[in-house]
């Protein structure tokens, strides 16, 4: 089964690289425009590490739970790298959804 979880988890991950690449872009020109002023994307409490103004630092530390859990295959890193992984496809979805439509 752990297989099965772990291409799981890189199909995953593979596809919030993809959407964070395009959403960090826009994040980039929002700033540009003045319209972007905040600290981070997720609160402290959100279960990260990281503390970053783009997707990408969060996509590096899923990754390296990844990692650390094809090492270990605690069950605890496996759940939090889920929650991480859940976070990061709804954050990206609701900001995809918020800045494709027409302005």
């Amino acid at each position: 089964m752990s297989e099965t979880v772990n291409k799981q988890l890189i199909s995953n991950i593979s596809i919030i690289l993809k959407k964070s690449l395009a959403a960090d872009a826009t994040l980039t020109d929002l700033r540009e425009k003045k319209m972007a002023g905040f600290d981070a994307i997720f609160k402290k409490d959100a279960g990260f590490n990281s503390t970053a103004n783009t997707f990408q630092p969060y996509v590096q530390e899923v990754a390296d739970d990844l990692m650390q859990w094809q090492k270990t295959q605690d069950q605890a890193l496996l759940i939090a790298l889920v929650k991480k992984i859940e976070q990061l496809f709804t954050v990206l979805g609701n900001f995809e959804h918020s800045y494709q439509e027409p302005q």
